[in-house]
């Protein structure tokens, strides 16, 4: 009897805007590696888990592959392909937008993916994802996260944030997202949390034989079978994958994959403002996070001010002596005079902050800034 085993390599402490964090930050790879080591864990009970019937053959990439022939790649036998989005909020992958309008103009069934980094603003990570979808198209593939890295962080924190970006993106987007993960990294670094029975499962189990599947799936939808594959209009190696099901499934799984329309916005009383992220009252103010210039709600529209004065009430900005400069409500700091984390509420500094949820009295955290 054989055991899949999971070996975490050591993951980046920081990056570079504009640069990959991890040349390994992609979809098979990227903190993880896949092997079969019959004395790995002989307390695990093996779970092998085979296609229902027919496969159908994708494969998924990023800027490593270079500029994909879409169309010779359709012809060599692929019928989906998974493309990247980004690797967390610090690199956004140069290949995505072409690959994104070329697998479709190619009729080769197209999904994106993140490579999820829970210690990154969660928020700032899904929504990254939604503004690279924009509106989600039937006949599409559900959005991807790609679970495979812990950022040092508790098993418990990661299930909790990567259920965050599950539910934002879901809301947003009106579609059940994919879970990308290896058996033994859900079970050991994600905690093995049960609630994401209902999300598609992408397994990484680099073998001949079928996958093993961490609970609480019984069955996978997608799994990617190698990190070495070639492919004609494709240069070097890819990732290849199985969908379980044949062409015909596979359209019907993308054409189905909205589980409901997002529901419409609640009738407007005042102004959205995007700044403290609620509504707000007829003759409020608030000075906004992406210019700092003041706005009062009125008539259901933001309109320019120069101040605050006479406003119903008001929202602004909080001086940090700790950053040396002010920050936009939501902000969260950590305090250099007593390491306690505080909140500006668009009136002053409050407490408390939860760290692992980023959140505080006044909501979500817009930034995190960690001594």
């Amino acid at each position: 009897m054989t055991f899949r085993a999971l070996i975490v390599l050591s993951l980046f402490t920081g990056c570079t805007v504009g640069t990959d964090p991890d040349p390994d930050s992609k979809a098979g790879a990227g903190g993880v590696a896949l092997v079969d080591d019959p004395s790995a864990d002989t307390t695990v009970i093996e779970a092998r888990v085979c296609a229902q019937g027919t496969t159908t053959m994708g494969v998924d990439v990023s800027y490593y592959q270079g500029t994909v022939d879409w169309a010779k790649a359709k012809a060599a036998g692929v019928k989906f392909a998974f493309l990247r989005v980004s690797d967390g909020t610090t690199f956004r992958d140069p290949k995505f937008v072409q690959n994104w309008a070329n697998t479709k103009t190619a009729g080769v069934i197209r999904g994106a993916y993140q490579f999820f980094r829970p210690s990154q603003n969660v928020n700032a990570q899904a929504d990254l994802m939604i503004a690279a979808l924009g509106t989600y198209q039937p006949g599409d593939l559900p959005p991807v996260i790609d679970v495979e890295a812990d950022g040092g962080l508790a098993p418990a924190t990661v299930a909790s944030r990567v259920r965050q970006w599950v539910d934002r993106v879901k809301t947003a987007l009106g579609v059940e997202p994919i879970v990308y993960t290896g058996m033994y990294f859900w079970r050991d670094e994600v905690g093995g949390p049960t609630s994401f029975a209902g999300n598609p499962l992408w397994i990484a189990a680099y073998s001949s034989q079928c996958p093993n599947l961490p609970a609480p799936w019984m069955r996978w939808t997608f799994w990617q079978h190698t990190d070495s594959g070639h492919v004609n209009g494709i240069t070097g190696n890819v990732d290849m994958n199985k969908f379980n099901g044949d062409l015909n499934a596979l359209v019907a799984f993308a054409g189905a994959a909205v589980v409901s329309n997002p529901p419409p916005p609640p009738p407007v009383n005042g102004c959205v403002s995007q700044t403290l992220n609620r509504e707000v009252t007829e003759g409020t103010c608030v000075q906004s996070a992406s210019d700092q210039k003041w706005y009062s709600c009125s008539a259901g529209a933001w309109v320019g001010r120069s101040s605050s004065s006479g406003c119903a009430a008001a929202f602004g900005w909080c001086d940090s002596a700790t950053l040396g400069r002010k920050v936009a409500p939501r902000s969260c700091v950590e305090a250099s005079s007593d390491n306690t984390w505080y909140q500006c509420d668009g009136h002053g500094w409050v407490a408390p902050v939860d760290y692992d949820a980023q959140s505080g009295p006044a909501g979500l955290c817009s930034e995190m800034h960690q001594l």
